[in-house]
């Protein structure tokens, strides 16, 4: 049995307290994700420029060659300038490292590396570019990655010290380079070190705070969730009631529907509290799989539910609800003593009209429900469409049934 059978109603998943849980990759936190990210790409491009003044400098004192520096300069800038174009237009982002930063730290690497055999006797101060390309390995990368680019340098740097004492032995004094090494040798393991070491533990505070987060989102779906029903309970409910009358003050209208089994305290008096519930789980498992995408059934208290029906008009929704009174009618639930026990319900129904309070169309379906019971129970009524919006609060719940 289909929920309803013309299109604009076609049958779906309703609303489950799962599926109101935020979402843990919020557009809030992606949106901040990309900030964080353009800083970095920023922070990166503000550490070049500084690169390039000071070859700037080493040029104008005659110790590097102005062809050198202005060939340099325009490429050490650009992959940084791509990422952080590509980061402001959304080039990227579903990328695993959106900022490109084991290919930045590379050619920044390579870089600094010709920095040094660029600029002659000012080369001691260039090795800092190095370490400084290094940092940012802290915010993106594993240790492993760290260690692997830190060894990529200190490659870099032997193969450059090695080359440069032959190639020009006055410019570049073997003892000087050795003594360089040795520096080199030393520093960057020790910053990879730490760095690694800052890597695990930032990698650990993300499996922490993903941990939490999962924790928190289970908590906050088991405090929406009625323990017997596994429907929304009446907290959440109220929520998503304020949300939908939102919605419809900018143009989405909905239906408001009170359910309430009928006879209900007879059931319990008759077969027991066991039984009961039994009746309230197989009522919620029953007309789950026939709501639509979208549409919200919650526990409202006892054997009181509320629906909420988006997207209908009064008429389609009162023809759906008649469909799933139906169904309920036809539905027999077993005893222990081999007896069926069968149960219908009464169903009030209105339209939410703004700027109306939730509350108020709430009263109103209770209005009707009420109306439903006087007239023999087990059927659909509408309220009047035509009549003011009842006031007040939600509507009292049926304790007798």
């Amino acid at each position: 049995m289909s929920y309803v059978s013309t299109s604009p109603w076609q049958a779906g998943r309703a609303e489950t307290p799962a599926q109101v849980t935020p979402s843990l990759a919020s557009p809030v936190r992606d949106a901040r994700r990309v900030r964080h990210w353009q800083l970095q790409a920023l922070a990166a491009l503000l550490c070049q420029i500084g690169g390039i003044l000071f070859m700037v400098i080493a040029a104008r004192l005659g110790h590097a060659s102005w062809a050198f520096v202005l060939v340099w300069a325009p490429l050490s800038m650009a992959l940084t300038l791509w990422v952080l174009l590509g980061l402001s237009l959304g080039f990227g982002l579903r990328w695993r490292d959106p900022t490109l930063t084991v290919p930045q730290i590379a050619y920044s690497s390579v870089s600094a590396v010709a920095c040094y055999a660029a600029v002659g006797p000012m080369r001691g101060p260039s090795l800092a570019m190095a370490c400084l390309a290094l940092v940012f390995s802290i915010f993106a990368l594993s240790a492993r990655q760290v260690r692997w680019l830190t060894a990529f340098v200190v490659s870099l740097y032997a193969l450059a010290m090695g080359i440069l004492p032959h190639w020009q032995p006055s410019r570049y004094p073997a003892g000087e380079e050795l003594a360089n090494f040795i520096i080199v040798l030393t520093v960057l393991p020790a910053f990879a070190l730490l760095a690694g070491r800052q890597s695990n533990l930032r990698v650990q505070l993300n499996r922490q705070k993903s941990e939490l987060q999962r924790a928190l989102a289970r908590l906050d779906e088991q405090a929406g969730q009625d323990e017997l029903t596994g429907l929304m309970n009446r907290r959440r409910a109220v929520e998503k009631l304020q949300e939908r009358c939102a919605q419809a003050r900018r143009g989405a209208g909905f239906c408001v529907a009170l359910a309430d089994l009928d006879h209900f305290k007879a059931v319990n008096d008759r077969c027991g509290h066991a039984v009961g519930d039994l009746v309230l789980r197989r009522f919620a498992s029953e007309l789950m799989p026939l709501l639509r995408e979208g549409d919200v059934l919650a526990r409202w208290g006892g054997e009181e539910f509320l629906l909420l029906l988006g997207g209908a008009d009064p008429v389609q929704a009162s023809q759906a609800l008649e469909r799933l009174r139906q169904h309920v009618e036809s539905l027999a639930v077993p005893l222990p003593d081999g007896h069926l026990l069968r149960f219908t319900v009464s169903f009030g129904l209105t339209e939410y009209r703004p700027p109306e309070e939730g509350s108020e169309a709430v009263a109103r379906a209770d209005t009707a429900l009420y109306q439903a019971k006087a007239q023999g129970r087990n059927r659909v009524v509408t309220a009047d469409p035509g009549g003011p919006a009842a006031g007040g609060g939600a509507g009292a719940l049926n304790a007798g049934g």
